[in-house]
């Protein structure tokens, strides 16, 4: 009887050795999770229009060493990590807090082709690129390209006037861009997936401490982690991991929503075609229609260091300003906008350099890093082709654009 107890006794630890050793499945949502990590950081920006999704993360040890660390799980990096493990590499992602909780999951999802200061040699086919992208993994994401407005305040009638007013000036359509609009979330997290899929591992609240330049290594809470290259792709919190990079400007931006309104509300503002717009003078408004009819609209800026804007909450006395301010300029436009109901309340991370030309090229104390971000707002098209211009630089030595260098 002794025996076949301990037998028991003996199959018991076999399990839980086993147990100990097999990968947990948690979900991790794109505004809270299941399993808090004792480091987790939490935002204060509002939760946006776009409803909050499930990855499914193992939660193993991280490794010591793998091929690529990608720093940051918005769209530049789980695109990265998404073509570098499709071609066989071993990829592991950092990011800091919950996927989604950043810019690519707090945007308004409006989809522009090249940069924010025009077309650029090698993101002139974002748009295209990522619909074939979009239709090949099957990422249902509502994606249209019906084209987008570039609107301007510009006194009269006739032609391409809106039935809007902007502090009392009328608004004309001045021109009909490439690119549309798209659920962001919904993309991002369908690019996470097929990461996975092909092997990527993805490690949401387990932020980068350091980067160490020698090496190049990555410092995180469970140690230090090696590998032959890194992306970081961090976009507003570029200058918090790496020192002696061309200026970059972080900033809050802030959106609000309008409940869903019905076609004959979209016809009488002109909006029937669904067209998403932005201003291309000041004052600077942008918007787009929802899937199910709300049309998001943002303005406005609070400027900050990394750090600061992570404290920022939309409840502080600036932050309320500028959504107010943004909800009164909405009520404005137009009558048929004075009674409806307008929320959610949002912001989300932007960055700009100098020029407004976005970083995307090799950190010159390493060249096996790799930074890309400073999107300057026209980063949902651009941040995916710029995940795939990092990968194609990393598997087959292409160059990446002098015109976005790290050295200016």
């Amino acid at each position: 009887m002794r025996h076949k107890s301990g037998t028991r006794s003996s199959d018991r630890s076999s399990r839980k050795r086993a147990n100990a050793s097999r990968p947990i499945l948690t979900h991790f949502l794109g505004d809270s999770e299941v399993k808090a990590s004792k480091h987790s950081i939490a935002r204060d920006w509002g939760e946006p229009l776009w409803p909050a999704r499930a990855l499914l993360i193992r939660t193993e040890p991280v490794p010591r060493t793998t091929d690529v660390i990608v720093v940051g799980a918005g769209l530049t990096g789980v695109s990265a990590a998404f073509h570098l493990a499709r071609a066989g590499l071993r990829v592991i992602v950092f990011e800091a807090a919950n996927i989604g909780d950043g810019a690519s999951g707090r945007t308004g999802g409006i989809v522009l082709e090249g940069t924010a200061i025009g077309i650029r040699a090698g993101v002139d086919n974002c748009v295209p690129t990522l619909a074939h992208l979009v239709r090949e993994l099957e990422i249902d994401c509502d994606l249209q390209l019906p084209g987008c407005w570039e609107i301007e305040h510009k006194s009269g009638s006739g032609c391409g006037a809106l039935p809007w007013r902007d502090d009392g000036i009328t608004i004309r359509i001045a021109r009909t861009v490439a690119g549309g609009s798209v659920e962001p979330r919904a993309l991002l997290f369908g690019l996470a997936e097929a990461a996975q899929r092909y092997g990527a591992k993805i490690k949401p609240q387990c932020p980068v401490r350091r980067v160490r330049i020698a090496g190049p290594a990555v410092e995180v809470d469970e140690g230090v982690v090696e590998s032959s290259k890194i992306v970081v792709a961090v976009n507003a919190w570029t200058s918090a991991l790496l020192a002696g990079l061309p200026k970059v400007h972080s900033a809050l931006t802030y959106a609000c929503s309008t409940e869903a309104l019905p076609d004959r509300v979209l016809r009488e503002l002109g909006m029937a075609e669904r067209i998403p717009f932005y201003t291309a003078d000041r004052p600077y408004l942008w918007g787009r229609i929802s899937a199910r009819g709300e049309i998001v609209f943002g303005a406005g800026l609070k400027h900050g260091a990394p750090a600061e804007l992570e404290r920022t909450s939309i409840a502080t006395e600036d932050s309320r300003a500028i959504l107010q301010a943004l909800v009164r300029r909405v009520r404005e436009l137009n009558p048929v906008l004075n009674n409806i109901l307008i929320r959610p309340q949002w912001a989300g991370p932007i960055a700009f350099t100098d020029e407004a030309l976005p970083l995307l090229g090799v950190y010159p104390p390493n060249p096996a890093i790799l930074v890309a971000g400073a999107y300057a707002g026209h980063g949902v098209a651009l941040s995916v082709r710029a995940g795939e211009l990092m990968a194609r630089a990393i598997l087959y030595n292409e160059p990446l654009p002098d015109w976005a260098s790290l050295v200016r």
